[in-house]
C-alpha cells in the first residue's frame, strides 16, 4: 500500500519540479531583458541630462513632480535592474515588476518615499533607489510690463528670474527697464505669491524666487523707479535707486545694495525721510545695535534715502613719482601738505653725476582726466582776439595736461637754499634731466643735428657748425629753451646746454600772391598821392 502511494507521488513531484524550473527560467530571462533595456536607457539618460539648466542641486522639498519628469530606477537584486520611467500624462509612474504609483503634484521628497515603499513591497532584500534624472519642460505665461507677452517654454529647474530677465539678443545682461520686485506669480490652483528677484540675489533665499510649475502665470508690474524708490548711497557695494516693496527694512535694503563696503562705518547710517515736500527728517542709526539685536530693524517708507558713512582715514594714499637721473627712481608716498621736494630727492638717493639740475622740472596736474574737456571749454570764455586764440588754446592744452611748478633745482640741491624748496602735492612728477652737452640745431640748415655745447658762443657759431642756412631759410630764428620750452629771440637769451635752435623755412608763395600784395601797395600809394594833390590845390 505504501509502495503504491510512493509510486503515485514521485511523478507528481517531478512535474512540480519541472514547472518550478520553467518559471524560474522565464523570470531570469525577463530580468536579463530588463537589464539589457536598462543599460540602453542609461546611455539615453546620460545624453539627455547634459542639456538640463540648473543653478545647483534640486531641493527635494521644493521641487514639485509633474508629467514629463523622467526618473532613474535602480534595483540591486540577484539580477541588478537599471531603467528609466517617465511620469505619464495622468501623473503616475509605472515601475516594471512593481506597480503603478501616482506621484504628480507631490514634492520630490514625498514622491521618492512613496515609490520606495512600493519597491520594497516587491523586493524585500537588497537596495533600491528612485532618482529624478531629467526634469520636464512645460509652458508658462508672461504678462505685464514686458516687450513680448506670451508663452515661454522652460524647464522645471528654472526659477522666475530666468524668465523675467531672459532676452533673445543678450543672454548675459539683465534688462534694467524690467521690474525686479513686486512681481506676482500665479499658480493654476489660483494661489498667488510675491516674487522679489533683487532680494533673492541679495539673500539667496529661494522663497523670493521660487521654481516655476506647469501653467504658471508671471505678472510683471511697471517699473516706476522715479516715484516708487528707495535710495542708497555711500559706503555700500552698489549705490543708486532701488524699487520699493512693502515690508522693506534697513537691513534688507542694505543687502539689496550688495552689503557694506570694507570702509563703511556701520555706526553712522542716516535715513532722510521727508515729512512733507520741504521738511526733511533725519533718522540717525547705529547699525551695529540692529545687527546684534539690541534694536529692532527699521521699517522703510517709499522715498527714503539711506546714506552709509565711510570710516574717516586721516592718512589718504598720496604719492609722487621721481624719474630721470636719481639713484632710485620710482614712486614715493608723501604726507598731505607737509612733504617737500628736497625730502623726496633724498629718499630717491640723491641725483647722479649725470644730472642736469638746470634743466630739471617739477610737473603738476591740477585737472584730472575726466574734467579736461570741461576745463578746456571754460578756458575759452575769455574775450581773446582771433589772432591770439590759437596760441592761447595751445598753451591751455599744455597747462591742462601738465603744469610746470616754479622750481630751482640748482639752488635747492647744489647750494642747499631752503627758500627754493617746494611743498609737494599728490600726483606731482619730478624729473631730473640728463646732461645733454649738446645744442640741437634743426630746420633750414645744411646739416641739422646735435652740436657739442661750448659756453659763451652765440647762435652764428652753432649755425656755422651745422653747415650754414639754406636758401629757403627765414630770418626769424628762434632759440627753444631746454628747461621751459619757451621760444625766444636769439638776441634776448644766452644759448645753454640742451637748448634747441630752430631755423624756419620761407613759405612758398605763387606769383598771384605777390601780384595781390603789389597791387595793394600801389593802390595805397596812389591814394596817398591823390590826397596830397587835393590838399595842395
Amino acid at each position: 500500500m505504501n509502495f503504491k502511494r510512493i509510486v503515485l507521488i514521485i511523478p507528481l513531484l517531478i512535474c512540480l519540479t519541472i514547472v518550478s524550473f520553467s518559471q524560474l527560467r522565464e523570470r531570469d530571462e525577463e530580468s536579463k531583458s530588463l537589464s539589457q533595456k536598462s543599460q540602453q536607457q542609461q546611455q539615453q539618460m546620460i545624453s539627455s541630462s547634459l542639456s538640463v539648466i540648473m543653478d545647483g542641486p534640486v531641493d527635494p522639498k521644493e521641487y514639485i513632480v509633474g508629467p514629463g519628469d523622467i526618473f532613474a530606477v535602480s534595483i540591486w537584486a540577484a539580477v541588478p535592474l537599471n531603467f528609466q520611467v517617465p511620469v505619464t500624462p495622468e501623473g503616475s509612474v509605472i515601475i516594471p515588476t512593481v506597480n503603478e504609483v501616482a506621484i504628480s503634484g507631490l514634492t520630490l521628497d514625498d514622491a521618492k518615499k512613496l515609490v520606495m515603499n512600493e519597491i520594497k513591497k516587491k523586493y524585500l532584500s537588497g537596495n533600491a533607489s528612485f532618482t529624478l534624472f531629467s526634469p520636464r519642460t512645460f509652458v508658462v505665461t508672461v504678462k505685464g510690463a514686458i516687450k513680448e507677452e506670451g508663452k515661454r517654454y522652460i524647464q522645471a529647474t528654472q526659477r522666475v528670474d530666468m524668465v523675467v530677465n531672459f532676452r533673445k539678443d543678450d543672454r548675459e545682461n539683465i534688462d534694467t527697464t524690467i521690474a525686479q520686485r513686486n512681481i506676482v506669480l500665479e499658480h493654476k490652483d489660483g494661489s498667488r505669491y510675491n516674487v522679489d528677484i533683487e532680494k533673492y540675489y541679495a539673500t539667496k533665499k529661494t522663497e523670493y524666487n521660487p521654481l516655476l510649475r506647469d501653467g504658471d502665470v508671471i505678472i510683471i508690474p511697471q517699473k516706476a523707479i522715479k516715484s516708487n524708490f528707495i535710495a542708497v548711497y555711500g559706503a555700500v557695494n552698489k549705490q543708486g535707486l532701488f524699487e520699493f516693496a512693502d515690508g522693506d527694512s534697513l537691513v534688507g535694503m542694505l543687502a539689496i545694495a550688495r552689503g557694506l563696503s570694507k570702509i563703511a562705518d556701520s555706526s553712522k547710517v542716516v535715513i532722510t525721510r521727508y515729512i512733507n515736500e520741504t521738511t526733511p527728517e533725519y533718522i540717525k542709526i547705529d547699525l551695529r545695535k540692529i545687527i546684534d539685536r539690541s534694536y529692532t530693524d527699521i521699517s522703510l517708507k517709499r522715498g527714503d534715502q539711506i546714506v552709509v558713512y565711510e570710516q574717516y582715514i586721516q592718512q589718504r594714499s598720496t604719492n609722487v613719482s621721481v624719474t630721470g637721473e636719481v639713484i632710485y627712481p620710482g614712486t614715493y608716498p608723501i604726507s598731505k601738505d607737509s612733504t617737500f621736494l628736497s625730502e623726496i630727492i633724498r629718499l630717491a638717493g640723491g641725483v647722479t653725476k649725470y644730472a642736469s639740475l638746470k634743466n630739471s622740472q617739477l610737473y603738476r596736474r591740477s585737472v584730472n582726466s575726466a574734467d579736461i574737456e570741461i576745463e578746456r571749454l571754460e578756458s575759452g570764455r575769455g574775450g581773446i582776439t582771433p589772432e591770439d586764440s590759437a596760441y592761447y588754446y595751445l598753451e591751455t592744452d599744455i597747462r591742462i595736461n601738465r603744469e610746470l611748478v616754479v622750481s630751482d633745482f640748482t639752488e635747492l640741491i647744489e647750494k642747499n637754499n631752503s627758500s627754493k624748496d617746494v611743498l609737494l602735492r599728490d600726483g606731482d612728477e619730478i624729473h631730473i634731466s640728463s646732461k645733454k652737452k649738446t645744442v640741437y640745431v634743426f630746420g633750414q640748415v645744411v646739416n641739422p643735428g646735435h652740436i657739442l655745447f661750448t659756453p659763451n658762443k652765440n647762435i652764428d657759431y652753432y649755425i656755422s657748425l651745422a653747415g650754414g642756412v639754406t636758401v629757403d631759410a627765414r630770418s626769424d630764428i628762434k632759440v627753444i629753451k631746454a628747461a621751459t620750452r619757451q621760444w625766444l629771440d636769439p638776441n634776448k637769451t644766452v644759448i645753454e646746454e640742451g637748448d634747441y635752435v630752430w631755423i624756419p623755412k620761407e613759405p612758398y608763395r605763387p606769383f598771384s600772391y605777390y601780384l595781390t600784395v603789389y597791387s595793394q601797395v600801389f593802390g595805397i600809394i596812389a591814394t596817398v598821392v591823390s590826397l596830397v594833390i587835393l590838399v595842395a590845390r
